[in-house]
């Protein structure tokens, strides 16, 4: 079990892929290095991502001299090198940002296929200013040394369903008030009018009891 345990953990600690990003402000006719996603799989069989800027990349120094830029990111997946995505957003939002960036990661899990990635500047990262698409970025000041930061966010085709315990219960209430009322009774077995909302909490319970250690050992 303590094997087992360690290996759980350890495998939690290591990411299953990476997603290479590149970035331009000049439509890629000079592209530099930006960082990496880094993917994991969790328990419940969904992804969480982390953001890694690589060291150099000097993001700050080239968007503070050319503002009225167009700021492009370039991603390819380590599992799927040939393929690439482009996303693209101002250059003057993100250095309003502060450098903070929030990408939206789609990814098809089962074929480890990232199918779309978009970048978009951070609004709390602003602080109380909104931000402004218009604002001239020309006289603002970020510092060289400032770094790139972000926030990953993964949506996840096939995702395992959850127990949906209020719209089950929604829908006894109204089998209730429609018996009360005088509608036709529905003949239909407990488990085949509402199986679609007992398999999700069946698979729910099978997992977790999967991923909890025994409580107890034979004496």
């Amino acid at each position: 079990m303590l094997i087992a345990l360690l290996s759980v953990v350890i495998t939690g600690c290591v990411a299953e892929w990476m997603v290479d990003l590149e970035y331009s402000l000049n439509n890629f006719n000079d592209v530099y290095p930006l960082g990496k996603i880094e993917l994991r799989r969790s328990y419940d069989g969904n992804y969480t991502a982390t953001f890694r800027a690589t060291g150099g990349n000097r993001l700050s120094e080239r968007m503070s001299a050319d503002p009225s830029s167009t700021y492009q990111v370039l991603a390819r997946s380590s599992t799927h090198p040939k393929d690439q995505l482009m996303s693209s957003s101002k250059t003057c939002l993100l250095l309003q940002s502060n450098l903070f960036h929030y990408f939206w990661l789609s990814i098809d899990a089962e074929r480890q296929l990232v199918q779309s990635l978009t970048v978009f500047p951070d609004i709390v990262a602003a602080g109380n200013k909104p931000l402004d698409s218009s604002f001239d970025c020309s006289q603002m000041v970020v510092p060289s040394s400032a770094q790139p930061s972000a926030i990953v966010h993964v949506s996840t085709k096939g995702v395992l369903p959850t127990p949906d315990t209020q719209l089950f219960v929604q829908m006894m209430e109204k089998e209730r008030r429609a018996r009360q009322h005088g509608a036709e009774a529905d003949d239909r077995s407990f488990l085949g009018k509402y199986w679609m909302y007992i398999v999700p909490v069946v698979v729910f319970v099978v997992i977790s009891n999967a991923m909890t250690p025994d409580s107890g050992g034979e004496g």
